[in-house]
């Protein structure tokens, strides 16, 4: 069906192949790119919605914040494109990716178990991370919009539009039914009712009406006994009435589950868990396709213009962490395929090619060297990143959260809020540059060496256990590498860690802690080989730390506070 007209008009640069279907929100076709013979998903906007122009600015808002976003947990958006010409005409141009949505996982294969469930709320939070630290919400979370890949991999779509609770009653907290706005904190309410349908098979509450939801959700207590007793504080805490007595953020829920994961099913539950939901990804494709419901408006792709325009051999595209079109029984959801090639090359797995990157003449060659050399070369093009951090152990308790740059030559340089135990029990922001941190007390800034007691040591803690130096020396010192996709495990010796210059002294004590000879670490990877999740164990009694990283870009280096009254 080359060149069909859509409504009266195609988007310039494309050839369609073949329509994929649609319904309220308009027509989708698959496409390719006319100059880099790229496969795509083009959604055409229904009349309606190009006729809404608050819904239009609000997808143009949501582009600006989210540009550049590339996150292995939620689907890209290559193009918004608008017709100029009288007839008008809006199209988005999506990533053709592969797999199905969790509804229809859902629908055809009912739940898979608790390690499939995890994994699934895991790859929402770390979605949900990623727009939060780009300041966007999702505000219309559901199993439709929730995509499954081969591999296992949770991914978001439709970040940032909502048209009310009505629209996905199931999952709508407690306080949209009384008009209050979209939130972090009502987003991972509609996390912890998917996480409890991946359980169950069903929503935790049902009604017939829109009053009879609100109230469910107001009053109807977490039916938290019917699911598996390890996971029943993380529902509990996700689902609770109050939004300030939910999770503090989608980092710190993510924390909370792998706590509660690791204590139930052991270190492995992540691989064992994507394992399943790659199972069930397969069955649900095979099934056949359950017939069509009644397909809703309920917010769609937010898209930003191309950066640059799209004529000439210097085209940019305008990556926005977005993605959703109507799918026949998925509901509104991205398009993905089964099978067929990859249009594209991922950047290669060190397991695959060698790192491209100038090697290091004093870096070890363990296992894990080329992963190490590729995530130097690929932070060295974005190297600032938002992170939070949570440490837990016997007797042990850290978080943080802000921004950090890589310096050349030189420790990366850190913004936080954190908070500890004792002296640094309450919240402090700490600025770390080299040797030195400067500490907030009250409104002045207060500058000492980062061996200094109180919050200094606890930020170069934080700076030890996730910056990319210290990442790539723990991979270039690992015994033990393994992956599959961009989910990395390993192990190595604290011994050796503990004489690396800089941080070697966070393992060093984590040594003494535990007694332990050794670390295991778990890391995730985007596209680009990027970090955007590192575990760390130590011990009988593990502690464990976790720094998950999301926003990678190229901002200004963080500058020092004037210190002084």
């Amino acid at each position: 069906m080359a060149h069909t007209v859509v409504d009266g008009w195609t988007v310039p640069g494309f050839t369609h192949e073949r329509d994929l279907g649609g319904g309220s929100a308009g027509r989708v076709v698959l496409a390719v790119d006319d100059m880099t013979q790229t496969k795509v998903a083009i959604r055409y906007l229904d009349k309606r919605l190009e006729a809404d122009e608050a819904l239009l600015s609000r997808y143009r808002m949501v582009a600006r914040r989210l540009s550049q976003l590339e996150d292995p947990n939620v689907v890209d958006v290559f193009d918004f494109v608008e017709n100029p010409s009288p007839s008008g005409g809006t199209a988005i141009v999506m990533q053709r990716a592969e797999g199905v949505s969790l509804r229809r996982i859902l629908a055809s294969r009912g739940p898979g178990g608790p390690l499939a469930a995890l994994s699934a709320l895991g790859g929402v939070l770390l979605g949900l991370a990623a727009g939060e630290g780009r300041e966007v919400v999702h505000g219309a979370l559901r199993p439709s919009n929730v995509m499954v890949a081969p591999d296992g991999e949770a991914r978001l779509t439709d970040f940032g539009l909502g048209f009310g609770p009505a629209a996905g009653p199931a999952y709508a907290a407690p306080e949209l039914w009384d008009d209050a706005a979209p939130s972090i904190a009502s987003d991972l309410y509609a996390a912890a009712a998917i996480f409890f349908e991946c359980l169950t098979g069903r929503p935790p509450f049902s009604a017939r009406s829109n009053s009879g939801w609100a109230k469910a959700h107001r009053e109807t207590p977490v039916p938290v006994d019917q699911v598996p007793g390890p996971l029943r504080d993380v529902l509990a805490h996700g689902l609770a009435k109050e939004p300030e007595k939910r999770p503090a953020s989608a980092a710190d829920f993510a924390a909370e589950l792998e706590e509660a994961a690791v204590a139930a099913y052991g270190p492995s539950w992540e691989a064992q868990g994507r394992g399943r939901l790659a199972e069930l990804v397969k069955e649900a494709a095979a099934s056949p396709e359950p017939a069509p419901s009644r397909i809703r408006i309920t917010g769609q792709n937010r898209v930003a213009a191309p950066s640059g325009g799209r004529s000439g051999g210097g085209r940019r595209w305008a990556l926005v962490g977005l993605a959703a079109v109507v799918v026949a029984g998925g509901g509104a959801g991205a398009y993905f395929t089964m099978g067929g090639k990859k249009d594209t090359a991922d950047p290669p797995h060190p397991s695959q090619e060698a790192s491209t990157a100038a090697p290091t003449p004093t870096a070890p060659a363990g296992p894990g060297a080329a992963l190490a050399a590729q995530i130097r070369e690929a932070t060295t093009r974005t190297p600032s990143a938002s992170f939070s951090f949570r440490r837990t152990g016997p007797g042990i308790k850290a978080n943080a959260h802000g921004s950090f740059t890589l310096v050349n030559g030189a420790e990366p340089s850190y913004t936080m809020q954190l908070a500890g135990g004792g002296e640094t029990k309450r919240p402090g922001q700490t600025v770390v540059i080299g040797e030195n941190a400067y500490v907030r007390a009250g409104k002045a800034w207060r500058m000492t060496p980062v061996s200094s007691k109180g919050y200094p040591s606890l930020a170069a803690q934080v700076r030890s256990a996730g910056s990319v130096p210290a990442l790539t020396a723990l991979l270039e010192n690992s015994t033990k590498f393994q992956h599959n996709g961009t989910l990395y495990q390993g192990t190595a010796a604290l011994g050796a860690l503990g004489q690396q210059p800089g941080f070697g002294g966070l393992y060093a004590e984590l040594a003494r802690a535990t007694g332990a000879q050794e670390v295991t670490f778990f890391l995730r990877v985007d596209k680009a080989n990027r970090p955007v999740q590192l575990k760390l164990r130590a011990g009988a009694k593990p502690h464990w730390l976790l720094t998950n990283y999301t926003g990678w870009a190229r901002k200004p280096p963080i500058a020092a506070p004037k210190t002084g009254a």
